[in-house]
């Protein structure tokens, strides 16, 4: 009887300490960044004979407290929230490289220049007058290029920065593999806890970066997909990796194995490529446009005017028809003389402004848009465009922000260490490990006054 109740007592000391010690881990974790909460599970001993008493009570096992609904939600939500920051980050850069609206803007710059050309128009014989139609032309045109050129310096950067993202991604997948043979060899208890937590966060950050999900296998094993693909199984990564884009000389496209831009690429590197893809090539596009027109229009008035000296005047701007607003430029004749400037259109040719004029009225003529944007408008349209477009990307951002913000807070309710929780928790384990303390002494007390009696 003695030695039953010994047993029973010792059963309980191990268990209620055990159970301690988890509340320990619990509140020595209480700051740490993605930790979950883990709870002792207590199971009764039987009896060892039919009718006899129970044995005592053991620690069965060390659950986690955690929603896997609520994780797969968040994680989901994370991949999408990872493209729309990604997306919101570019297109604020996008918005820098347009910050002089007010002062040195694309519209500001065509607007001096066609009033170099109304002052020219006035002042045919004056020399100045011809050097400021150069000057204002080469401005507006420097303007529309170097706009061009800050954007597709961006793409450059974005495509690099690309390769940062599949490598942090890679170096992710491959620790959550070697989890995952850890965890397949542990037995159960908080050390394998810890591991799964240190998992969660893992693959938290991989949703963010690829938009990568779980599959849950068995023995705890867990499975990275994107779009279907395996990333992790078991403890096997199949990487990602940059590939040329045949589209896009110099650009490059993410690859799962041999699928290239799988279906389901989220997070911050599918964020990357549609700023890179999709919105910075449609700004560019509109710069192209604007510079086409703007020397094709030009270039024919000029065309059919006379220099000072009587000569039909040729092209004013020089382009590159594969990269307008990259190229746009005055011709290089005109540059060094700019009495080659067409300005007249009869004979009196030293007096007469009146091709420089009809230049002029240019800025009124509405060649954008299908017939209702002039040069300025049509200018002013882009940064309205990239405007609008950062602004919707905030609201965007802000609501997934928020909406992901629920999700933790609801995944935090029971996941998330509670000191008043774990403090009542501890009194209570405590309080059981006592009297277990105290049902030990009684025992030994009896096991001495039997030997006693003997």
């Amino acid at each position: 009887m003695s030695l039953r109740l010994i047993n029973i007592a010792r059963s309980a000391l191990f268990a209620q300490r055990g159970a301690l010690e988890i509340i320990g881990h619990n509140t020595a974790n209480v700051e740490t960044p993605g930790y979950v909460r883990q709870r002792p599970v207590l199971a009764s001993i039987p009896g060892a004979i039919t009718g006899e008493a129970g044995g005592g009570v053991e620690l069965t096992d060390i659950r986690l407290l955690r929603d896997e609904m609520l994780a797969t939600q968040i994680r989901g939500e994370t991949g999408t929230l990872g493209r729309e920051r990604a997306l919101r980050s570019t297109l604020l850069q996008v918005e820098q490289v347009f910050t002089d609206v007010s002062a040195g803007g694309l519209a500001l710059r065509i607007e001096e220049m066609f009033d170099a050309w109304a002052e020219l128009g006035l002042s045919a014989t004056s020399s100045t007058c011809r050097q400021n139609v150069v000057e204002r032309a080469r401005l507006a045109a420097d303007t529309i290029s170097e706009r061009w050129h800050a954007l597709d310096n961006l793409r450059v950067e974005i495509d690099a920065r690309l390769g940062a993202s599949v490598d942090r991604a890679n170096s992710l997948a491959a620790e959550v593999a070697r989890i995952n043979q850890t965890i397949g060899g542990a037995a159960p208890g908080s050390a394998r806890n810890d591991l799964i937590t240190r998992r969660e966060a893992l693959i938290g950050e991989l949703a963010g970066l690829c938009g990568a999900e779980a599959i849950e296998q068995e023995d705890g094993i867990v499975d990275l997909v994107i779009g279907g693909r395996r990333l992790v199984e078991h403890a096997q990564v199949n990487e990602l990796r940059l590939v040329p884009d045949p589209a896009q000389p110099g650009m490059h496209l993410v690859a799962l194995g041999q699928t290239v831009a799988p279906d389901g690429l989220r997070g911050e590197i599918a964020g990357r490529i549609e700023a890179r893809d999709k919105f910075i090539p449609g700004y560019m596009q509109h710069l192209d446009t604007l510079a086409t027109t703007l020397a094709d229009e030009v270039n024919a008035l000029h065309s059919g005017g006379q220099d000072r000296a009587g000569n039909a005047g040729g092209d004013f701007f020089s382009y590159d028809a594969s990269r307008s607003a990259a190229t746009l430029d005055v011709l290089s004749t005109i540059i060094a003389d700019p009495g080659l400037i067409a300005a007249a259109q009869s004979d009196v040719v030293e007096s007469d402004g009146t091709n420089a004029l009809a230049i002029n009225e240019l800025r009124n003529r509405r060649l954008f848009a299908g017939g209702t944007e002039t040069f300025s408008g049509f200018a002013g349209e882009l940064i309205s465009t990239i405007g609008i477009d950062a602004e919707s990307a905030q609201t965007r951002l802000d609501s997934r922000e928020l909406l992901l913000e629920g999700l933790q807070s609801a995944y935090a309710d029971q996941a998330g260490v509670s000191l008043d929780e774990e403090a009542l928790d501890l009194i209570r384990y405590q309080q059981a490990y006592t009297a277990a303390s105290r049902l030990m002494q009684t025992a030994l007390d009896l096991m001495k006054a039997v030997i006693e009696l003997t």
